[in-house]
């Protein structure tokens, strides 16, 4: 299953369970429904605390991945690419066609 499916089904479920948790103690705040709600939600409770160790490290090979990218195009004085693939360098061909012409031809 691709991650992005994932995400999608999951966040607004989860974002969901939460909005109806503060809703719900905000209309009834009383000890049997702050019972119910810790009845109801202690599987969420239980994911989240089991996703935060594999998060933090994913946020960090982000971050690290991001500063040897910077790193790189520092030390070997590459420009940034604009967005997507119709930036300046990625566009624009290594010669022109007249260019090639004139080397089949044997005119340089």
């Amino acid at each position: 299953m691709e991650r992005g499916a994932l995400f999608a089904v999951a966040i607004p479920l989860i974002a969901f369970k939460i909005w109806f948790a503060i809703l719900l103690m905000s209309y009834a705040p009383n000890k049997d429904t702050a019972t119910w709600i810790a009845a109801t939600h202690w599987p969420l409770l239980i994911v989240l605390a089991l996703l935060i160790g594999p998060g933090i490290a994913v946020f960090r090979l982000m971050r690290a991945r991001a500063r040897r990218d910077r790193l790189r195009r520092a030390e070997w004085m590459i420009e940034t690419p604009s967005e997507g693939p119709t930036s300046a360098l990625a566009s624009r061909p290594q010669w022109s066609v007249w260019e090639t012409v004139s080397r089949l031809e044997g005119r340089e």
